[in-house]
């Protein structure tokens, strides 16, 4: 079963039976699986602990997911990702993939370790973003030096990205680099 654009796996899916049960009831976990199987009669405690689990349940799963704000700027960007990637001792490329009305679906990693040609292919970037059916994505990278000035190799796999994403209908809105303290926007620069 694919996962819903925009909408949180489901992250206990493929767990052991057992093993969900002790996690949730650690003391009397048989009693309540046999409860929840209706395998034998039950007094009304145990009945009713279980009826309550299966309410909430029922309003977490029925809960609306809450949508980002949407991406306005390179600014909102940096503010988002910068905690991030922006300390990590290695460059961390990432493709942040947007709905239609510019809000995060979610940010996939497509790469870690030093940015040149042979490790940012269009293939890894946009396989996610139109299995997730994006809108629309954001590159996003870090710069360990501190420095985000943007390098000739990264304006190369800005070019080939952003050529790549018109071909399968999902625009590149910006590549922002992040640096220590500050960014680079390629879309806010003459770059673009």
């Amino acid at each position: 079963m694919r996962r819903r654009p925009g909408r949180p796996g489901r992250p206990l899916e493929g767990m052991e039976e057992t093993t969900l049960f002790r996690a949730a009831f650690p003391e009397g976990w048989e009693e309540m699986r046999r409860v929840a199987r209706e395998e034998e009669p039950s007094d009304g405690v145990v009945r009713e602990r279980w009826e309550a689990v299966l309410e909430l349940a029922r309003r977490a799963l029925s809960c609306p997911v809450p949508r980002s704000e949407p991406v306005k700027s390179a600014a909102d960007v940096f503010e988002r990702y910068r905690y991030l990637v922006g300390d990590s001792p290695v460059e961390v490329f990432l493709a942040v993939l947007l709905d239609v009305k510019h809000r995060v679906l979610r940010d996939a990693r497509v790469s870690v370790g030093i940015l040149n040609g042979s490790l940012i292919h269009p293939r890894e970037v946009f396989a996610t973003a139109v299995a997730e059916r994006a809108a629309a994505v954001v590159l996003v990278h870090n710069h360990p030096s501190g420095d985000p000035s943007p390098s000739p190799e990264d304006r190369e796999v800005t070019r080939r990205l952003r050529s790549a994403g018109g071909i399968v209908g999902i625009p590149v809105m910006d590549h922002v680099i992040i640096g220590s303290c500050s960014f680079y926007s390629f879309r806010e620069e003459a770059d673009w």
